[in-house]
Parts: structure tokens; sequence; C-alpha cells
């Protein structure tokens, strides 16, 4: 069976490939793609897939904004962080959808699924209008703020504001435009999915930046890019585009 991970999170890519592997020997991955650019080039190839494993927000979008560009008749599984919104139109529109983290139990019930219902037929492909409608609800949804403790008292930031998201010890910091810093109680992975994509970029596994705030962008080692904020943010951080980013992010940020 030959399949394709859409997913731009390397270890959640080498966890669900790991995986699939284990489950089923025979499974053979045909590509990897991180990003809406990188799949639409890849799918307008007619690859010969029978699965496709597609992460709902990329590194520079919704996914479904493929759906916009190319027609898709492969069966497809749903990866998401989202555990609150669409989870009826996927589980109806689509083979199957995973919640993250995706535990092993549920990836195999998810291939039985495609198995017993999509295997072999010439018109594999679920219908995807109900998705499209649910992500696109998911995209007017984007986060606008974050709450957060000071001191003895909660109090709330505008992402309007937030220039800057990183995350150190498994501790997660926001960066505010008047060099306030604040501890967010959520992972950098969660916070990637609910932000707003046209404005946010998560540079790499730890950090994510806001377009508003980036001053210049320099070539760095190994073919990456370092970048610069302002205002100047006072943690000693390289802000450093991930390899495997950077052709996404210089799409993102020329938009």
């Amino acid at each position: 069976m030959n399949v394709a991970i859409i997913e731009d999170e390397i270890n959640a890519y080498e966890y669900l490939a790991t995986t699939l592997r284990r489950i089923d020997p025979s499974i053979h991955i045909d590509a990897h793609h991180d990003s809406i650019y990188g799949t639409l080039t890849y799918l307008s190839t007619q690859p010969k897939l029978d699965l496709i494993f597609l992460d709902i927000q990329l590194a520079d979008g919704m996914s479904f904004e493929i759906f916009s560009h190319v027609d898709v008749e492969v069966p497809i599984i749903f990866t998401t962080a989202y555990d609150q919104y669409a989870v009826d139109a996927f589980k109806l529109h689509s083979v199957d959808y995973l919640l993250k983290p995706i535990h092993s139990d549920e990836l195999r019930s998810a291939l039985d699924k495609y198995h017993r219902h999509y295997e072999g037929k010439k018109e594999g492909g679920p219908d995807l209008s109900g998705v499209l409608d649910a992500l696109k609800d998911l995209r007017r949804t984007v986060k606008k703020r974050c709450l957060v403790r000071r001191g003895n008292h909660f109090e709330y930031v505008d992402v309007q504001d937030v220039v800057l998201i990183y995350s150190e010890d498994s501790i997660t910091f926001l960066h505010t435009r008047d060099g306030s810093r604040y501890i967010y109680n959520r992972t950098i992975d969660r916070i990637s999915q609910e932000l707003d994509p046209d404005q946010f970029f998560q540079i790499n596994r730890s950090q994510i930046i806001n377009h508003r705030y980036i001053s210049k962008i320099h070539p760095y080692l190994n073919q990456r890019l370092k970048l610069a904020l302002q205002p100047e943010h006072d943690v000693d951080l390289d802000l450093v585009v991930a390899r495997g980013r950077v052709s996404t992010f210089k799409e993102w940020i020329d938009q």
C-alpha cells in the first residue's frame, strides 16, 4: 500500500511513519511534505496512492486550501490537534480522523476502517464538502487572546502583541512587544494549531514568531535563516529557521 504523509512537524511525521511500518511492514511511504505548496506540486504529478495522512494545519496554512486547487480522489485520514471542532464532519466525510498525539491502537483502527470500506475501490475519495466547511470554520476561530497568570491573578494578552513564543525545559513563554514575558500553559504544538497561520510561523520545533515584528532575515549556517526581531527581546535565543522549513518560510513571508 502506497501512502503519503502531509505533516509539518518532523517528530510527528517520524512517529507516524515508524508506527505505520510496525503495524503493516508492507506499507510504502511514497512521500512526505510539510506545506500546501509542496503538497500541490507533489499531487500535480498524479502519484499512485492508496491513502493520504493529512495534517489539518501545515506550515503555510490550513490544509483545506489544497482542495481549492486540485481534485483529491484518494482516501484521507486527517490528523489534528483540535479536540473540539469539526469532529462530526471528519467522521462522516473522511476515512477517519486521528487526534494528536496519535496512539497506535487508534491508528490500527483507522487502517482497518480503510481496508473495510475503501481499499480497492476505483472511486476511493470520500465526499470532502463537509470537511471543507468545517475547516473554514476552524480558520475563523483562530486564537485572539492568551490567558496568563501574573502573580496571584490572571490577565490576558492580545495575540497581536505577541512577538515570540518559545519553549525551554518544557515550559512555554510568551514575549510581548512591551518587553513582558509570561509563562503560558500550552505546548508549542498546541499553540501553533490555534494561531492565525497568516500572522504566525513555527520556525523550528520550539519557536514561533509573529511576522509583524521581524526586522531582519540573515542567511545562516547549513542553508538556514536567522531572524532578528523588533523590538529586541531580552532572552538569549538564536531565532533560526530550520533548514526543512526555509522554503516554506520564504513562501509564507512573501505572500
